[in-house]
């Protein structure tokens, strides 16, 4: 008995993608998304218990900042919803956590330093919402139908 890993092609890559999409588009739509900790997570000197994610409030100027803000880092987005550092920080922009002065302190800092699971399970929140939002490919016969 041989133990021959079987190599991933590009067909498979993209036939679970379209599973992937096809199940998101499948779920209730929800504009938010609240992450409750396994354990309190610290970070900072700040404990977190729970995050909220309201992706929402996010608008095509977060979108292309957050673009910018990877391309300035050499990350090229291709396709946001299948790159985790578009992910991520769409993450810390849509977290709804605020200090006690009112400001943001949750980044794709504090993100990245989550535990494995809790990181990959906020990533693929937003995921979601991006496969349910339509941000993938058109089908034929969306659209406007005009190239215009």
């Amino acid at each position: 008995m041989t133990d021959e890993k079987k190599a991933t092609t590009f067909e498979d890559s993209a036939a679970q993608a379209e599973r992937l999409e096809a199940s998101a588009r499948s779920e209730a739509d929800s504009g938010t998304y609240t992450h409750v900790f396994k354990r309190p997570f610290t970070h900072g000197g700040v404990t977190y218990e729970h995050l909220t994610f309201d992706w929402e409030s996010l608008s095509g100027k977060d979108s292309v900042a957050i673009e910018r803000e990877l391309r300035g880092v050499n990350v090229t987005v291709v396709l946001a919803e299948f790159t985790p550092e578009y992910l991520a920080a769409m993450a810390a922009r849509a977290c709804t956590y605020r200090n006690t002065d009112g400001f943001r302190t949750v980044n794709t800092e504090l993100l990245y330093a989550l535990p494995l699971r809790e990181f990959r399970q906020i990533c693929s929140a937003a995921r979601r919402f991006l496969l349910r939002s339509g941000s993938g490919r058109e089908t034929e016969g969306g659209g406007s139908g005009s190239n215009a």
